[in-house]
């Protein structure tokens, strides 16, 4: 079984998160809008124009928490302030799927310097080495602009009172069908195509990357009769030997080598191509 590595492991304690939270302070004045830590240490300065509408942080994260005590059983957290960016996490119960330890998160993502939207998103988690992936549930996701006329804090206030319990037995059921289903090249190609609107696919600089990801991933690269076969992925389609496009890869497989190539992007870059290759497998 792959362990996970995902960073939120203090044990979940609702006071010790507000009052952590309560120690980053954002204010606005007339030079602009101040985040400081424990009142004092000023971590970062943003100004922003009239249109722009802050929200507090340690405000979001009461709403949040009281609003999880009826849906949600998280077990740990971390919370995350760098600059002008906040962020809390909350980590729930284990669930392993196809051999992989996926999470049950919560995700409470800010900024107060114009670098983030205002995000709320719940799901399945799975950090592993380098890879990871985020599978939302439909209604527990919410983001939002930080524009007055957007009216961010009502819609925050809103959207909290509306969540619906927390369950993720539908992401669990797709993800498990994956381990058992098997994808063909040229369906891939195809169907990976028809996403990548912009672009052809011969010429994608993703597709070369996940072409190469399949014979290199540390955590789930292709065994050896796909690994020679797979290698000639990386030309123009027009190039594949038709041994290549008929060649069948494990959907699951495909869709840790995809989401291994987005890692360095936020949980809502994640979240986003995660759902993008679970539309093309499932």
């Amino acid at each position: 079984m792959r362990q996970s590595t995902i960073s939120a492991n203090t044990p979940f304690n609702k006071k010790e998160i507000i009052k952590r939270a309560s120690e980053i302070c954002v204010s606005r004045n007339n030079k602009g809008v101040i985040i400081t830590m424990d009142g004092t240490k000023v971590i970062s300065k943003y100004t922003p124009t009239d249109a722009y509408e802050i929200v507090e942080f340690a405000d979001a994260v009461k709403q949040l928490l009281n609003a999880v005590d009826k849906i949600y059983q998280p077990e740990f957290y971390t919370i995350t302030c760098h600059a002008g960016f906040q962020e809390l996490k909350l980590r729930g119960r284990e669930v392993i799927i196809n051999g992989d330890v996926f999470y049950e998160m919560m995700w409470l993502t800010t900024s107060s310097n114009g670098s983030r939207r205002l995000s709320v998103r719940y799901g399945l988690m799975r950090q592993i080495c380098s890879n990871g992936a985020c599978i939302t549930l439909a209604g527990s996701s919410f983001q939002v602009k930080h524009l007055v006329s957007l009216h961010v804090n009502e819609e925050l206030k809103k959207f909290m009172s509306e969540l619906p319990t927390l369950n993720v037995t539908g992401q669990v059921k797709i993800l498990k069908s994956l381990g058992k289903k098997k994808i063909a090249v040229r369906d891939l190609v195809s169907a990976m195509n028809a996403k990548d609107k912009k672009n052809k696919l011969v010429e994608s600089s993703i597709w070369k990357s996940l072409a190469k990801k399949f014979v290199s991933s540390k955590t789930d690269a292709l065994g050896s009769k796909e690994d020679a076969i797979v290698k000639g992925i990386a030309v123009p389609i027009n190039a594949m030997t038709k041994e290549t496009l008929d060649t069948e890869l494990s959907s699951y497989q495909v869709f840790n080598c995809y989401t291994e190539l987005w890692r360095s992007l936020d949980s809502s870059g994640i979240e986003r191509e995660t759902n993008k290759i679970l539309e093309i497998l499932k």
